[in-house]
């Protein structure tokens, strides 16, 4: 049975757009930057990929504030985020209403040109996914 999910990523840069695009094709879903040209709308599940800094841009904090129950149920989250903002953000949603299920780290790239992934990191992100989608199918 197919879950409304949607699959998104903030910047337009890098390797997490890699990583979202990856998902994309998993789930046959079409990956979206954020804001989203089609705002979520009881999706299931939002998998959302982030790179941020230490601060978090206002953009992306408005995004995260807006993720209702209306909006989005569940929220996974893979990010090469410092530990303290990916904790702000997890702050962000649940105040919102949203429930966050998980936080993957990946390894960004040094410069945001670079996109490559490795084969490893790609089958982890996958078998993470992969994780919290039966998770939602229980």
């Amino acid at each position: 049975m197919a879950m409304k999910m949607k699959i998104l990523h903030y910047p337009e840069k890098g390797k997490i757009v890699t990583f979202t695009n990856l998902l994309s094709n998993e789930y046959q879903q079409k990956a979206d930057k954020i804001p989203p040209a089609y705002d979520c709308s009881r999706e299931r599940l939002l998998f959302v990929g982030i790179s941020s800094g230490k601060i978090i841009d206002s953009a992306l904090s408005l995004f995260l504030r807006g993720l209702t129950t209306d909006k989005v149920q569940n929220v996974a989250i893979f990010t090469d985020a410092a530990d303290a903002t990916v904790e702000e953000m997890k702050a962000m949603i649940a105040e919102a209403g949203a429930k966050v299920l998980d936080v993957k780290k990946v390894k960004g790239s040094f410069l945001p040109f670079l996109t490559g992934v490795k084969p490893e990191e790609a089958e982890d992100l996958k078998t993470w996914a992969a994780g919290i989608v039966a998770q939602l199918q229980d």
